[in-house]
């Protein structure tokens, strides 16, 4: 899938890239999280959240389960739209894996999930324990094949979808399908600013197999 521009949970990410317009994550940078009125503005939380691409995969490791302090969400697979754009499932209580991602146990690559933080209707997503997250916290991924697959927090990124320096998305590391196994979990954080970003940062949490 290289070549293509991925919008993830809120989160956009370039070439290969993952874009996200997550609370979804993912879903990054130049995606909207869900379009604000009246009482999302209130409320500072999105509304009017975009259904995803639903994809298959007939994987034994395709991760069907998040469990996070003993609180779990069920994931489904998700794709890009012909714009690039990978939205989670507008069930915030659900999660959405990447399917041209890496998968747990594979060895190699990052493994991307992303969720919505919240929405007006529903209230706070899954996804808003992701930014709670410290260094050493542990997730695990539940796949197909009835396996679990533990992960350490190795660090947590609060990066702006508009940011070019060091405050940037890092998209290279969401892309990768090569190097060390690594989990991403995306989301969407900072202040809430609105059109066309709704939250203006992302928030992306990388773990390493325990």
């Amino acid at each position: 899938m290289s070549g293509v521009q991925r919008t993830l949970s809120c989160l956009t990410l370039p070439c290969r890239a993952l874009v996200w317009t997550v609370a979804a994550v993912v879903l990054v940078a130049t995606g909207a999280c869900g379009s604000p009125d009246s009482a999302s503005e209130a409320t500072a939380a999105q509304s009017d959240l975009r259904p995803p691409i639903t994809a298959v995969s007939h994987e034994p490791s395709t991760p069907t389960r998040v469990v996070i302090d003993g609180q779990s969400a069920p994931t489904q697979a998700v794709a890009t739209d012909a714009q690039g754009t990978l939205l989670p499932p507008t069930d915030v209580a659900q999660l959405g894996w990447w399917v041209d991602s890496a998968l747990p146990g594979s060895g190699a690559g990052t493994i991307v999930i992303a969720g919505h933080v919240d929405d007006v209707a529903q209230g706070t997503g899954y996804a808003a324990r992701f930014g709670k997250l410290t260094p050493r916290s542990t997730v695990t991924i539940d796949t197909a094949d009835g396996g679990h697959r533990a992960y350490r927090v190795a660090r947590v990124v609060d990066a702006q979808k508009k940011g070019t320096g060091g405050d940037a998305v890092p998209f290279d590391e969401l892309n990768r399908l090569d190097g060390p196994e690594t989990l991403a979990l995306v989301t969407c954080g900072g202040p809430f600013v609105g059109p066309p970003l709704g939250y203006r940062d992302n928030i992306v949490v990388f773990a390493t197999p325990d």
